[in-house]
């Protein structure tokens, strides 16, 4: 059990850089998209019109990993105090309530998310560059799924020692 820990955990640090990258490459592209949009409507005096059918599928992208990933370290709204102030025990109890209520969530938006993706996309385009608007809702179960693992790993205790999880957290924390 202690190595399927490890192992789950290790693959959640990889996981959890990979997302990071993901999302920060993800807002990159927002921005400069939307810099365009703004230098071009600005010098020339006509806007281009796909740059807001670009923006929402960089942002939905954007949110749905960013918010994924981001519950692998607790960044989702909590009472901190209350949880720190609380007993060993009741630590636990609030760990596996969070869990499961993340678990929950998870699978509802991988389930609704997958039938709205498949529902919208066998018809639907977006208006000026006829992108299929599967794209635009996938972000929702990749979300989801994110969401899920990531929520389990911050719920699941961590065997490995102080110094490996020091280790991944101070490489992501300087980008080497």
């Amino acid at each position: 059990m202690r190595e399927t820990l490890i192992w789950y955990q290790t693959f959640l640090d990889w996981l959890e850089r990979a997302g990071f990258l993901v999302a920060m490459v993800l807002l990159a592209l927002l921005f400069l998209n939307t810099a365009t949009g703004i230098i071009v409507d600005q010098v020339v005096g006509n806007s281009l019109v796909w740059v807001e059918e670009i923006n929402n599928l960089l942002f939905a992208w954007t949110i749905f990993v960013g918010a994924g990933v981001v519950a692998r370290r607790g960044g989702h709204i909590g009472v901190d105090m209350f949880y720190e102030s609380s007993g060993r025990r009741i630590q636990g109890l609030l760990r596996i309530v969070y869990a499961i209520a993340a678990l929950i969530i998870a699978s509802v938006m991988v389930y609704f998310g997958l039938k709205m993706a498949s529902f919208v996309g066998k018809s639907q385009t977006s208006l000026y560059l006829s992108i299929n608007l599967y794209w635009y809702y996938l972000s929702i179960p990749v979300g989801g799924a994110l969401l899920g693992l990531m929520s389990l790993g911050a719920a699941l205790p961590d065997p490995r020692s102080a110094a490996d999880r020091h280790k991944f957290t101070a490489t992501l924390e300087n980008g080497d």
